[in-house]
C-alpha cells in the first residue's frame, strides 16, 4: 500500500437511520461514534470490510434500471461473535453533499484494491457428503456473501466420486485465481491431491519418487464445510461454522498447510492434510462404508464394534523424529513456529528411531484433528505447518483402557498422550511395517489397503485462505458477591 493511500485521513458526519456519527478513516481503519458522553465507538479494521457500495434507490418497475442514491452507501463488513465466529454486518451513511459520500466511496475502493483477494473462484460442491446439503450450504452461506464482495463465481457440481481431482488434473485453470470446494474432508483431499499431480505432470516431476520435493500448487484453495466431521475446517478457521470458512475465503488471507506424500513399494498413494490411522480407526472406516445408508452413525456404530472386539495389531514403525519438547506451543493464528518455517522447514535436529510392538491404533496426525466431538483432538500440539507429523502410538491394552482413549478425545480440557499406553512423536517421515494380521489404513477418510507404507512431511506444500484458529476466549470467573 502505497504511503499516500496509507496516510489518507478522511472525517465526516453522517446519519445512519435516525442517528448521527462522527466517522473518521485514518492509517487503515474506520471508526465511527455519537461523539457524545458517553461515547460510544465502534473501530474497524478495513481488512475486515466485506465491500464499499453505492446505494441504489427502489425502481418503480422491475424493467427500470436501478438508479443511483448520490447520498448514499453502505460498508460491508465482518466482526467475530462470542464464540470467535465472523458474522456479516453492514453500515448504511448519508450525507447531504454527494461530493462528501463519492470521495468516501471511492478512497475506501481504492484502498481494498491493495488487498490480495479473490475474484474469479472456481467452486467445487460435493453433493453427496456428509448431510448431503452442500448446494444448500453455497445458496444460503456461500453465494449471498460472494456476491457482495464482488467474487464471479464458477460452480461446478461433482457426480462421481475423484471427479474433482480429475477435473483439476486434466483442464486450464487459467481463467480463476482461486479455488474452493463444498464438502468434507475427502473433497478437500480430492482437490489438493489434483493439485499437487497436476503441478507434477506440467513440471515433469515423478511423483512415485519419494526423494523428489514435490511442487507447491500456485493457486491457493479455500474451503466451505459440508461433511460430516468437517475436521480441517476445524483446524483452520477453530469451528466448522460455514459463514466464517466463507468470509476467510473472501478476506484473502492465507497461510501454509503441510501435505503428507503416502507411498508404498512403488508408488505414490494419496497426499493426506489430516490423519493416516491404521488399526481401530482403519478397520472402523473400512466396515463403516457398508452402513452407508445410517449417515454419519454408522461410525459410532462401527466404531462400537471394533471397540469391544479390542484387536490388537502387531508391527514395526521407524520414524526420522524431532528432538526438543513436543509440547512447547499450540498453533493459532500468527503462529510464530509456523511462520518461522515460512521459507526453512528443517531447522531442527532429527533423528531415525524404531518401536515394535502390538498396537491398538497407529495414526500419523499432520494436524490436530480437533472437531466438534473431540475439541483436543488426538494430536492437540500439532502445527498446521511446521514440517512435522505427530505419530500417535496407542498400545494394545484393555477394553476399559480404550475406553478411557475414546473419553479424553471427546475431553474439552484433556489430552490423549497423557494417558500410559499412548505415546506421540514428533517426526518428519515415518514408516510402517506389519508383523502379522494387517489392518487397513484411513487417510483423511479413505481406506487405503496396503499396508506397509512409507510418509514423509511436504512443508505448507498448500496455499490455503485461512488466518489461522483464533486464541480461545477465556471465561471470566466471579466468585460469590462480586458483580
Amino acid at each position: 500500500m502505497s504511503d499516500d493511500l496509507h496516510n489518507s485521513v478522511l472525517l465526516s458526519t453522517f446519519s445512519s437511520g435516525n442517528k448521527k456519527y462522527r466517522v473518521i478513516f485514518h492509517k487503515g481503519t474506520i471508526v465511527w461514534g455519537n461523539g457524545k458522553p458517553p461515547i460510544d465507538q465502534e473501530s474497524l479494521p478495513l481488512e475486515n470490510v466485506i465491500s464499499v457500495q453505492h446505494n441504489y434507490t427502489r425502481n418503480r418497475h422491475p424493467s427500470d434500471d436501478a438508479i443511483l442514491d448520490p447520498n448514499h452507501f453502505t460498508i460491508n463488513y465482518a466482526k467475530k461473535d462470542e464464540e470467535n465466529r465472523w458474522k456479516p454486518h453492514s453500515l448504511t451513511l448519508g450525507h447531504s453533499d454527494p461530493l462528501q459520500v463519492s470521495s468516501w466511496v471511492k478512497t475506501l475502493q481504492n484502498h481494498l484494491q491493495y488487498f490480495k483477494r479473490p475474484k474469479r473462484l472456481l467452486l467445487f460442491v460435493n453433493p453427496f457428503g456428509g448431510k448431503r446439503n452442500a448446494l444448500k450450504i453455497y445458496e444460503k452461506y456461500g453465494k449471498p456473501l460472494f456476491q457482495t464482495a464482488g467474487v464471479d463465481v464458477t460452480v461446478n457440481v461433482s457426480q462421481r466420486k475423484n471427479q474433482i481431482r480429475d477435473f483439476v488434473l486434466n483442464h486450464s485453470l487459467d481463467m480463476f485465481d482461486s479455488i474452493a470446494c463444498v464438502g468434507g474432508d475427502g473433497t478437500v483431499s480430492e482437490l489438493f491431491n489434483g493439485l499437487v499431480l497436476r503441478e507434477c505432470k506440467n513440471l515433469g516431476i515423478d511423483a512415485d519418487d519419494i526423494e523428489q520435493d514435490l511442487p507447491k500448487p500456485k493457486i491457493p484453495i479455500g474451503i466451505i464445510p459440508g461433511g460430516s466431521t468437517d475436521t480441517i475446517v476445524y483446524c483452520l478457521h477453530g469451528t466448522i461454522d460455514p459463514t466464517t470458512a466463507v468470509l476467510n475465503i473472501i478476506f484473502g488471507e492465507t497461510l501454509g498447510l503441510d501435505l503428507v506424500s503416502v507411498y508404498d513399494e512403488s508408488s505414490l498413494l494419496r497426499l493426506y492434510a489430516s490423519v493416516l490411522s491404521y488399526g481401530y480407526l482403519g478397520d472402523v472406516a473400512y466396515h463403516s462404508d457398508k452402513y452407508r445408508w445410517m449417515g454419519p452413525n454408522r461410525y459410532n456404530y462401527s466404531g462400537f464394534k471394533k471397540l469391544m472386539r479390542n484387536r490388537g495389531y502387531e508391527g514395526e514403525v521407524a520414524f526420522f523424529s524431532e528432538v526438543g519438547d513436543l509440547k512447547s506451543s499450540k498453533c493459532y493464528e500468527n503462529c510464530e513456529r509456523c511462520l518461522s518455517r515460512r521459507n526453512n522447514c528443517d531447522k531442527t535436529e532429527k533423528q531415525w528411531r524404531t518401536l515394535k510392538g502390538k498396537f491398538f491404533m497407529i495414526s500419523g496426525a499432520n494436524i490436530t484433528c480437533s472437531c466438534n466431538r473431540s475439541p483436543q483432538g488426538i494430536a492437540p500440539y500439532s502445527h498446521l505447518g511446521d514440517g512435522n507429523v505427530h505419530l500417535v502410538l496407542v498400545r494394545h491394552t484393555s477394553i476399559l483402557n480404550n475406553l478411557k482413549l475414546l473419553l479424553r478425545l471427546s475431553s474439552n480440557n484433556q489430552a490423549v498422550d497423557d494417558l500410559p499406553f499412548v505415546e506421540t512423536y514428533s517426526a518428519r517421515e515415518f514408516c510402517f511395517r506389519a508383523i502379522n494380521g494387517p489392518s487397513r489404513w484411513n487417510c483423511d477418510g479413505e481406506v487405503q489397503h496396503q499396508t506397509n507404507i512409507r510418509a514423509k512431511v511436504r512443508c505448507q506444500l498448500l496455499t490455503i485462505f485461512s488466518r489461522g484458529t483464533p486464541k480461545p476466549i477465556q471465561a471470566t470467573r466471579r466468585c460469590c458477591g462480586c458483580y
